[in-house]
């Protein structure tokens, strides 16, 4: 879910596109702008404040994480701005207060944002505070893939929003919300303080899993280059219920590659992992109770499943995608069973 417009172009030739990604639960109908109505009274009360250092830290992730996938495309990294930042995060907080996942438009017009030659925004949101799994869901959507692997930018200013997890509006889950906004500069006129490090931020190795998984290097190769066809790539290892579900569904030639480590967090002690092949994304999702499922969570039902919540929702996967005489359903712990018709292109829900 996702959409992008254009904003208009400064008489000096400026441009500038907006994009908002949907993350886990945010829900809209196709062709409708995603844009929920202010309330009455903003509530500022839901943004949880977790400190400088997690927001640092969380801020170089998504650099690190955008800089891993375009030196796989083979575009030079992304540096950041603590002065963009500044300017961006007033608006990420606007979005969380007012519940509102939209954009506006203050990041062409502040003038601390310099003398730009093109800008683009980005935003996503999750129901888990897995910052990682934003810019996921920026890779997956083409609007924003154009975005934020444009060779023309080199600064970014990361807002970054933590909230309650239960807004007070409309109870929405929302965890954590990114504002990203991508900066071109022309003839070294990016801001002053462009750094390839944020300020105080650690190291942003991903970190371990409930299931044992060790954290991984992050000097290894990129997770979305492409690796060995006969084998998974090393630096993400496949392992326990996810890995034995994994190769029983093909392995590289079913899933595909593996995207990351396997990470935990989710309710009642899950575990998930990322997998791609030919541009077909499969999370795997394992649990006490149900054992290891697969979602593609590029189709359609996927995103069915993602919009709802993800395992919020639905639940876990009790199966993979069953054919049907005229396309094919899928079964959840929640009670729900998910259905995709061929020749209507329609998704709905049963239970």
């Amino acid at each position: 879910m996702a959409k992008h417009r254009l904003a208009p172009a400064r008489p000096h030739g400026r441009t500038a596109s907006l994009a908002v990604a949907a993350g886990l639960g945010v829900s809209t109908v196709a062709g409708a702008p995603l844009v929920l109505a202010a309330p009455a009274q903003a509530a500022a009360q839901d943004i949880v404040e977790l400190g400088p250092a997690q927001r640092q830290s969380d801020a170089q992730i998504i650099l690190d994480e955008l800089n891993r996938y375009r030196a796989s495309l083979g575009v030079r990294p992304l540096k950041h701005s603590a002065t963009l930042s500044q300017v961006v995060q007033k608006e990420s907080d606007r979005q969380v207060t007012e519940e509102a996942f939209s954009h506006s438009t203050s990041f062409l017009q502040d003038p601390r944002t310099g003398p730009w030659t093109s800008a683009n925004e980005v935003i996503a949101l999750e129901y888990h505070r897995d910052v990682r799994a934003l810019v996921r869901w920026w890779i997956a959507s083409p609007a924003h893939d154009k975005a934020i692997k444009d060779p023309r930018h080199e600064v970014i200013g990361v807002g970054l929003s933590y909230a309650d997890g239960s807004l007070s509006r409309t109870g929405q889950p929302w965890q954590v919300l990114s504002t990203v906004n991508l900066y071109g500069y022309a003839n070294g006129g990016a801001p002053a303080d462009s750094s390839a490090r944020v300020s105080g931020a650690p190291s942003s190795a991903p970190s371990s899993t409930s299931s044992g998984v060790a954290p991984q290097s992050t000097t290894s190769a990129a997770p979305w280059a492409a690796a060995a066809p006969q084998a998974p790539a090393t630096d993400h290892p496949v392992v326990n219920g996810i890995g034995a579900r994994y190769w029983e569904l093909g392995g590289p030639a079913g899933p595909g590659q593996p995207l990351m480590a396997e990470r935990g967090g989710l309710r009642d002690g899950g575990v998930y992992q990322d997998f791609a092949r030919d541009g077909v994304r499969t999370t795997v999702y394992w649990s006490p109770a149900t054992g290891a499922q697969p979602v593609k969570t590029s189709g359609a039902i996927g995103h069915r499943f993602l919009a709802t919540g993800g395992v919020d929702g639905y639940g876990y996967p009790l199966t993979g995608e069953v054919p049907t005489a005229d396309g094919y359903y899928q079964k959840f712990s929640n009670g729900y069973t998910v259905h995709w018709s061929r020749s209507t292109q329609q998704v709905w829900a049963t239970r």
